[in-house]
């Protein structure tokens, strides 16, 4: 009994992590709403579209066997995370034996990359408003991107108290980035890295239709522990462009990975390191209160006291993500391992940056002008492979006009 439990949670991790990342958890999982709305298209469509899935008995037997041991949301969980894989329809995935066509899917490389480019008729279709805060790190990395491509948007800040602006939204973080179409319909696509993920899909295939393109990214909600715990929230294929062919290139993978390496490291040091001296915290907010929109009387109270919390706040963040004793060698560490990575190209992306190199710069970009952005451009290399990335970002060196010179 234990052995073939075993094996059902292997093939179940087998399939999420093809689909971009490993489900956070088995038990609990709570569904939402649309993780459920999800796995009912799998069935309506994806399974329709794909004869031999429906027919390949062991596929149901793991359905079976892993609602019967694990429950009903481990096996939802589990349609989610292949129909992450099949995509729509609409982008044409064929597989036969769901585990292993999709193991080979996983494990194949491409030799050239799929072409990314926006185009004059995708701008013409996107209407989109950007909540956001000016000098969060995840609102610059989407800013970067769009700005890189010369996707126009309108810009809403939001007050990072009340945050009255968000009131239309059970998602109470930034970015969010909201799509209008002609009829006044709206689509909220939440975390700036699905929202890349979500663009970059639709300027890369013939998928054209947004709200189709969102439902491949379905959220994952772990209930919160204790009274005083927190939901989590967390989204399936996070950084996976859907392109609708199985096999990603080596520079495909190598961008997918330093995406994640963001989110999961760059993006750490930052507060202990712009909060690291009581001085340096007062530098930050002089910073953030000049570019909220605070009143006077709120912009001073937000700088002294605002400063004073996160300075001791830093320290337990050093602890928590385990930064040397001067947190200012591990922000050091950490632009001279983006740089090894990036070796003698101009980019990661060769030419021109990619995900990758827009994610690394827009966080940055939320720090330059202080000290810890002055410090790690004296003491690392990064300096030159900054502007140059800041230059092709401030020109929309992607835009459709830049395209055709």
């Amino acid at each position: 009994m234990q052995v073939t439990q075993n094996k059902m949670a292997a093939s179940m991790k087998r399939l999420s992590s093809c689909s971009g990342q490993l489900l956070p958890r088995l038990v609990p999982i709570k569904c939402s709403p649309g993780v459920l709305k999800h796995t009912q298209l799998l069935h309506r469509q994806h399974v329709s579209s794909i004869p031999n899935l429906h027919r390949h008995s062991k596929t149901w037997t793991y359905f079976k066997s892993i609602s019967g041991k694990f429950g009903l949301r481990a096996a939802v969980a589990c349609g989610v995370a292949i129909s992450g894989i099949t995509c729509a329809n609409s982008l044409g995935f064929g597989f036969g034996s769901a585990e292993g066509n999709v193991q080979k899917a996983c494990e194949s490389d491409v030799i050239e990359s799929t072409h990314r480019a926006y185009t004059s008729e995708d701008a013409s279709t996107l209407r989109l408003t950007l909540y956001q805060y000016q000098v969060c790190p995840f609102c610059c990395k989407l800013r970067s991107f769009l700005d890189f491509y010369g996707i126009k948007y309108h810009i809403v800040e939001v007050e990072p108290v009340m945050r009255k602006e968000l009131k239309f939204s059970d998602y109470r973080k930034v970015p969010i980035l909201v799509q209008e179409d002609a009829k006044g319909s709206t689509i909220q696509m939440n975390d700036s890295s699905v929202i890349v993920s979500a663009l970059s899909t639709m300027m890369s295939t013939d998928q054209k239709d947004l709200g189709q393109i969102v439902t491949y990214y379905p959220k994952i909600v772990t209930p919160k522990k204790g009274l005083f715990g927190r939901e989590k929230v967390e989204y399936l294929n996070r950084y996976d462009i859907m392109l609708g062919k199985p096999g990603r290139s080596k520079a495909e993978k190598e961008e997918k990975q330093w995406r994640h390496w963001v989110d999961d490291v760059l993006v750490h040091y930052l507060p202990p390191n712009i909060y690291r001296t009581p001085s340096e915290a007062l530098q930050a907010f002089d910073y953030i209160s000049e570019m909220s929109q605070y009143g006077a009387i709120k912009k001073i109270f937000s700088k002294y006291f605002g400063a004073a919390g996160m300075y001791f706040v830093s320290i337990k963040l050093k602890k928590k993500y385990n930064l040397k004793e001067d947190v200012r060698q591990s922000l050091y560490d950490a632009s001279r391992e983006w740089m090894a990575a990036v070796g003698d190209r101009e980019f990661m992306g060769g030419a021109q940056p990619n995900l990758a190199d827009l994610a690394v710069y827009g966080v940055l970009s939320s720090i330059e002008g202080l000290d810890a952005f002055n410090d790690t451009v004296r003491e690392t290399t990064i300096g030159p492979w900054y502007q140059r990335t800041k230059k092709a970002v401030m020109s929309h060196a992607g835009s459709p006009s830049q395209q055709m010179v």
